[in-house]
Parts: C-alpha cells; sequence; structure tokens
C-alpha cells in the first residue's frame, strides 16, 4: 500500500499543505494557487511534491521546514486502520 502511494510523489498530502497554509491567516485562494503550482510541477515532472516546496519561498514563508515534513507523515492516514479492522471482526 506504501508504494502505491508513494507513486504519487507526495500529491496525496496536497490537501494537508492547502489546510495547513490556510490555518497560518493565507487565504484559500492564495493557499490554492501555491499549492497547485507545485503539484502541476510534480505532477509532470518527478521531483517529489516536498522538495518543490521546500523550494518555494512563498511557501515557507508560512510554513517552517519542520512543519512542512511533519504534513507529509503517512500515518496520520494510518491512524484509524487498527479501529477499523476491530470494527471488522
Amino acid at each position: 500500500m506504501k508504494k502505491n502511494m508513494e507513486i504519487t510523489r507526495g500529491l496525496l498530502f496536497s490537501q494537508r499543505v492547502l489546510l495547513a497554509l490556510i490555518d497560518k491567516g493565507m487565504s484559500r485562494q492564495n493557499a490554492y494557487r501555491l499549492v497547485q503550482r507545485n503539484a502541476m510541477k510534480t505532477w509532470e515532472g518527478s521531483k517529489k511534491f516536498i522538495n518543490l516546496l521546500k523550494a518555494d519561498s512563498e511557501v515557507t514563508a508560512v510554513l517552517s521546514l519542520q512543519e512542512l515534513e511533519a504534513l507529509f507523515d503517512y500515518d496520520y492516514y494510518l491512524r484509524y486502520v487498527d479501529e477499523v479492522f476491530e470494527r471488522l471482526d
């Protein structure tokens, strides 16, 4: 499953980045522009989304490198896996 998620080169975290930028006070429109700009570069090229975000001065003016890295944690999406499987028993 992780291998399949990594095929996106980090694009699956785009929503988390968008919401983090908004939470820091950026307008939704501007946050969307920044995320979309970097997501399209990832989609069309071979660079990882997080590396493009780290190199984007508009993004790093709002989110620190540590905050960005924390947003790219697969555990965020897997945090309820055990509970889901318990319900299936």
